[in-house]
């Protein structure tokens, strides 16, 4: 009896479907975001001619390619950091220092207040061993994603192990052991001791060992950086020749299959070399340029696109710098943008670098995350992109406590994201800087423009470079428990006019 009512009830139901589908116009050429598309008899019931149908795929491959440097960008922060390495001769575990100014450019976004000991290891073959003395750094070991393997903080032992190896048999108790999914690891640790006597010292007694030889990584003498070389990720057609190298330089992830397919059609493959036909070549030189705007566009406007990013009250320009969570998971998804606006700008993801415990950017909301905040500012409160032309103030409150420790404005430039390369030779101001002077009103007063302004003491001004836009982190070192629970805010930049 139940069947008996519903059959009459479809069969009007599919009869009213048909009249409908009759009185349709068929579809025989739809104009599109990316022009005409005709179709044989008709969208419905044909399919596209071959004149659409190379348009379609020439489409799918822009937009697949756009979206592969998007997916690309923490990737090739690291491999051409690598990749220039290789060009000054630096061996596979040989230590480069960088402390000075000078050779702290070119560098992403890197802090100038304390001295860096970086190296890249090869974990191809054999497993690495790190030993870290008992001694004042900050640091970590990622793997070439970025996602950190292990904070370099205590002293001990620790073992990493690369994705086709084993890890190795009885192996003492003291050392910790990390598996990573890329053949390369970054480590990276900034010395903090208070002398540079003790930092030599400190430097000397951190070894990377080759577990299964037993000899040292490199038996070269560490490289001191005199003048920085760019590390950001390239243009044009280098950025797809770095890419191809890099995705063979290393084991496919199994969350990143998809993106690696989306190459093969551009010439971009594993196992193959890359020497791309000029359709091929046409889309890629187009989609590197619009893959990294979008990317731009990504990490500087921030707030309203990336929630977990937004920092303050509506009227604040400042925002979480460390969008990315640090394992690059958000939600149900990937933090896919969030990894992009970081890693544009940035290198590296510690833990200790989420000192905003209980905000989204930091959305496992454990307080692990003590050691530093990181907030950056590209905008007056005009809400207009900070430009080296002209001249901007900020004024902190000078009877605030923001960090325990100490804290920085490091400027910026947008082209390479690196500390700007002024006549100056100093790129940050801050409470730690030797010679700040506060205002009558008792306030750290800073100044930022081509030209230092009269009767300011040269500590509160950084220069800047005309027709340039420039942008700032703040970074608080071991911040207050009020700066963290958002009970201090910081000014906007003000233009001066």
């Amino acid at each position: 009896m139940h069947h008996k009512t519903v059959r009459p009830f479809l069969l009007a139901a599919l009869s009213s479907i048909s009249t409908l589908s009759a009185e349709e116009t068929p579809i025989k050429a739809y104009e599109t975001r990316i022009g005409t598309l005709n179709f044989e008899n008709n969208f419905e019931n044909g399919i596209p001619t071959q004149e659409s149908s190379q348009q379609l795929f020439s489409e799918i491959d822009f937009q697949r390619a756009c979206q592969a440097y998007i997916w690309s960008v923490p990737f090739m922060g690291f491999y051409e950091w690598m990749f220039v390495h290789d060009e000054l001769g630096v061996e596979r575990g040989q230590i480069v220092y960088h402390e000075s100014y000078q050779s702290k450019l070119g560098g992403l976004t890197f802090n100038t207040s304390t001295p860096y000991v970086v190296t890249f290891a090869d974990l191809t073959e054999d497993p690495l061993l790190i030993e870290m003395p008992d001694a004042p750094v900050r640091g970590a070991t990622h793997t070439m994603w970025q996602v950190g393997l292990a904070q370099m903080t205590k002293p001990g032992k620790y073992l990493f192990v690369g994705p086709e190896c084993a890890p190795p048999k009885d192996i003492p108790a003291d050392i910790q052991v990390f598996k990573s999914d890329t053949n390369h690891v970054f480590f990276g640790v900034r010395l903090t001791n208070d002398t540079h006597e003790k930092r030599m010292e400190d430097m000397k007694k951190i070894k990377l060992t080759n577990f299964t030889t037993g000899k040292p990584s490199s038996e070269r003498e560490p490289l001191f950086q005199e003048k920085g070389l760019d590390l950001m990720q390239k243009r044009g057609m280098a950025f797809w020749k770095s890419l191809h190298k890099a995705i063979n330089l290393t084991p496919v992830r199994e969350q990143d299959r998809i993106i690696v397919d989306f190459l093969r059609p551009l010439g971009v493959e594993i196992g193959k070399d890359f020497v791309p036909n000029p359709a091929q070549a046409k889309i890629l030189k187009e989609a590197v340029f619009v893959g990294e705007a979008m990317t731009k566009n990504i990490d500087f406007n921030k707030t309203g696109r990336l929630p977990h990013a937004e920092f303050g009250p509506e009227s604040s320009t400042w925002e979480v710098a460390t969008a990315s969570s640090p394992n690059q998971d958000r939600d149900h998804g990937m933090d896919l943008d969030g990894r992009a606006a970081w890693f544009y700008e940035a290198v590296t993801n510690d833990i200790a670098m989420h000192g905003l415990s209980n905000h989204a950017a930091n959305p496992s909301g454990k307080d692990e995350g003590w050691g530093q905040v990181y907030l950056d500012n590209y905008r007056d409160d005009e809400h207009k992109g900070l430009n080296g032309s002209f001249h901007y103030t900020i004024e902190i409150p000078g009877d605030i406590k923001i960090a325990d420790f100490f804290w920085t404005i490091t400027v910026y430039n947008v082209n390479n994201r690196a500390i700007v390369d002024n006549q100056q030779n100093r790129a940050d101001v801050g409470s730690n800087i030797e010679g700040t002077k506060k205002n009558e009103r008792g306030n750290f007063e800073f100044h930022f423009s081509p030209e230092k302004p009269d009767g300011l003491a040269d500590a509160n001004w950084v220069q800047t470079k005309p027709n340039e836009n420039w942008f700032v982190y703040f970074r608080a070192y071991s911040p207050t428990k009020e700066f963290v629970d958002g009970k201090i805010q910081l000014p906007n930049f003000k233009r001066v006019r």
